[in-house]
């Protein structure tokens, strides 16, 4: 009986897409990965479930290679970009959300409105703003930098990725 059970929990990992390993490795993604990944954006894929380090991608979704690096591979997922080892498909990297982003920034920015601008497309936490889009910078706050979108929503973008953090 403990054998059945066994190999049902197994199949059942197995098709979740999630991965558990016995020794837990770190994988250093170089950084020119990274930057490759940031600035070719690609388009959103739906992963169900917690997206973490060690995830397994499933099958069906397209892993985009990324030349510089051919071990790896990449999706965006949420806005995010998600790096992928080419050789299993388990996530080695994940550009986590910037969760605790000091409220008192947050005030700053819903308090002093700047002029709106126009960016293409849907604007959420993960999203790039492009270099030609004008960035406020926050005042003490060398780390962050905003913007009003154009539908009067405030974005808080950090300055080294100029990616979007937080967005009202």
């Amino acid at each position: 009986m403990n054998k059945v059970l066994t190999l049902t929990a197994a199949a059942l990992l197995a098709t979740s897409g999630l991965a558990i390993a016995q020794d837990s490795v770190i994988v250093e993604v170089p950084q020119r990965t990274r930057d490759y990944v940031i600035a070719h954006p690609a388009d959103p894929v739906v992963i169900e479930g917690e997206l973490s380090r060690g995830y397994v991608v499933p099958r069906n979704i397209v892993v985009r290679p990324i030349p510089e690096s051919p071990g790896y591979g990449y999706i965006y997922v949420d806005g995010r970009p998600v790096i992928v080892s080419m050789d299993n498909r388990q996530v080695v990297y994940l550009d986590e959300p910037s969760g605790g982003v000091p409220d008192e920034v947050i005030t700053y920015v819903e308090r002093n409105p700047v002029d709106a601008v126009i960016v293409d497309g849907p604007v959420d936490a993960g999203t790039v703003i492009p270099e030609d889009v004008p960035l406020v910078a926050v005042p003490d706050q060398p780390r962050y930098s905003y913007v009003y979108l154009d539908n009067g929503r405030p974005a808080l973008v950090d300055n080294g990725t100029r990616r979007v953090v937080w967005v009202r």
